[in-house]
Formats: C-alpha cells, structure tokens, sequence
C-alpha cells in the first residue's frame, strides 16, 4: 500500500524547461534592445546554452556579458529584470497538479519533493505556485550534497518519512535520475510522461500522461 508519494519538482510539477526558455529568450531580447551588439536570434540560442550548463547558476547573465567583452551593467539590469518579469508570468504548475495534490492529501498519503535545485529554490518556486502546504519534506541538493540518481537523497527522504521503500511511490520525469535512482533503493516508481522529452521505455512501476492520473495509481 501506497503511504507516501514523493516527486521530482521541475518538469514534473512544473513545466520548468518552457518557463527558462521564455525567461531567457526575454532577457536575450532585452539585451540587445539595452545596446548589446548581436543578433537576437543568436543571443537567445546563446544565453539558453549557458542556463542548460548552469540551470540554476545566479551569475549567467554577468558571465554571458564577460565573454562578449561587454560587462555593462546598463544591459545586465535589463536582462535581469526582463527575465524575472517572464519567469513569474510561467512559474505555474502543471494542470491538475493543486487538484491532485489536495485528494492525496485528504486520502492521508504523505508528500515530498526530492529535487536536486538547492532547497530555497524548491520552497521559492512551490510558494510561488501556491503548493507549498502540501508538502511535508522538502529535499534539496544540499540535504545531501549529491544529486539523482545517487541513492542518498532518496534515503533522506525515506528516513524523514519513516517509512519502507515498498510504501513509497516516487513520480519523475527523468528515467536516468528519478526512475534509475528510485527504483536502486526499492521504492515504486512513477514515469511523469508528459514532462519528459524522452521516447525509451521508462521501466517504471506506472507511467502518466497527466499528474491526475495519480489518483487512479494510488487507489
């Protein structure tokens, strides 16, 4: 029986990956306007490749403007502040996920956040969603020091929950990190389709085409 659920949080609560790419096409397109000599085509297709080495780095913008000899703060503070403005306009989560979330919580299941942004960026981005009640245990890159699919953050949190692993189900869009690294310490696993760009058979205990098929899981 299933007494927990835990889930990744971006791509499988939030659509994370559309969200970067509006900011960051935002803050390309306010760059150029502020007066950086490129394209806006190649700003973007630039500044979007720096965010997938770093996607949760601070200083891409002021490292972005450093390559290109230009570290004027006149284009850093449009960048920043285009971005942030397009960031919240997309810091929603996915359909169905408030539903969802609240049912589990009246059928008495558990819930937690095993994700690898560090743990401030997981509580910004679920209280900016309105969710964040409904967790009981947030775990973060920090908790840990290591990220999926290394075994410890899913201990952590199966340590926090006090529960076995068979009792636990964990929901995730990526098969190398959530699946592989939930499946090594024998929880059930969950494959969030709809927010993964892979086609491979998942190997997962269950697989969603939306979060609220979850419910039909658990029951």
């Amino acid at each position: 029986m299933i007494k927990a659920i835990t889930f990744d949080l971006d791509n499988t609560l939030i659509n994370f990956l559309r969200m970067k790419i509006k900011a960051s096409n935002a803050a390309a397109k306010a760059m150029v306007k502020a007066g950086l000599k490129i394209s806006t085509k190649q700003c973007k297709e630039e500044l979007y490749n720096d965010y997938l080495k770093d996607i949760e780095g601070e200083r891409v913008f002021q490292r972005y403007l450093i390559n290109k000899k230009n570290p004027s703060e006149k284009i850093l503070a449009a960048a920043i502040n285009a971005y942030l403005k397009v960031k919240q306009t997309y810091l929603k989560p996915y359909p169905k996920v408030k539903q969802t979330l609240k049912k589990l919580k009246k059928k008495g299941i558990k819930l937690a956040i095993v994700t690898d942004a560090p743990r401030l960026k997981a509580f910004q981005r679920l209280d900016a969603m309105g969710i964040v009640n409904y967790f009981d245990i947030v775990v973060g890159l920090e908790d840990t020091g290591k990220t999926k699919p290394s075994n410890l953050p899913f201990k952590k949190v199966l340590k926090a929950l006090k529960l076995k692993p068979s009792q636990v189900l964990h929901v995730g869009d990526s098969i190398s990190r959530d699946i592989k690294g939930a499946k090594a310490v024998g929880m059930k696993t969950c494959f969030a389709k709809y927010g993964s760009l892979s086609k491979r058979k998942s190997g997962a205990d269950f697989e969603i085409e939306g979060i609220g098929e979850l419910l039909k899981v658990v029951n």
